[in-house]
C-alpha cells in the first residue's frame, strides 16, 4: 500500500506542476483530429474545446497549418512571420514561463485606429478556453504566424 501511495504523490506534483506552468505543456506530434471546417484552415471554436489546458493544441485545432513544435517561447518566436494579424492568424504572446502563449485570432476590426484584435485562447485563465479583445499593445502581442494567403493586397503584407 505505501508503493501505491508514493506513485500517486508524484503524479499529483506532475498534474499541479502543470496547472500552474501557464500555457506550457509538451505538445503531442500526433497529426491533428478530423473535423469538420468553417473555412479554410479555421475550425468552429466549439469543436476545440477538448484543448482548454493547452494553448498550441487549442490554437492548431483552430488553425491546423500552424506549425508544430511550439512547446516553448523561443519556439514560438521563430515561427512568426507577421507583425500584423488577421482573422485565421496565432497571435504570439510573452508570458512570466518559459512557454510564452499562442491565441487564435477570430478576426480583426480594422475601422478604429489602432486596429481590434479578438482572440480566442486556452489556458490564458487556467485550464479554460476564453475569448478577449484590445489592440496588439494592449494584448501584449510580440506578432504573429499566418497561414499562406492571409495577407491580401490591401494590407501591409508580412514582415
Amino acid at each position: 500500500m505505501f508503493l501505491t501511495q508514493m506513485k500517486i504523490i508524484p503524479l499529483s506534483l506532475l498534474a499541479l506542476s502543470l496547472a500552474v506552468t501557464g500555457c506550457g505543456g509538451v505538445e503531442d506530434q500526433d497529426e491533428p483530429s478530423t473535423v469538420s471546417e468553417q473555412e479554410v484552415g479555421t475550425t468552429e471554436s466549439a469543436l476545440c474545446t477538448g484543448y482548454c489546458d493547452n494553448c498550441v493544441l487549442y490554437a492548431r485545432c483552430r488553425q491546423d497549418k500552424l506549425p508544430f513544435g511550439l512547446t516553448y517561447w523561443s519556439d514560438k518566436q521563430a515561427v512568426v512571420n507577421s507583425n500584423h494579424a488577421h482573422g485565421g492568424c496565432v497571435a504570439m504572446i510573452p508570458s512570466s514561463n518559459s512557454y510564452g502563449h499562442a491565441a487564435y485570432v477570430d478576426h480583426v476590426d480594422f475601422a478604429p485606429a489602432p486596429n481590434v484584435i479578438y482572440l480566442n485562447e486556452a489556458n490564458w485563465q487556467p485550464n479554460a478556453c476564453s475569448s478577449r479583445h484590445g489592440s496588439k499593445a494592449a494584448l501584449n502581442i510580440y506578432n504573429f504566424w499566418c497561414p499562406a494567403g492571409a495577407h491580401t493586397a490591401g494590407c501591409a503584407g508580412p514582415m
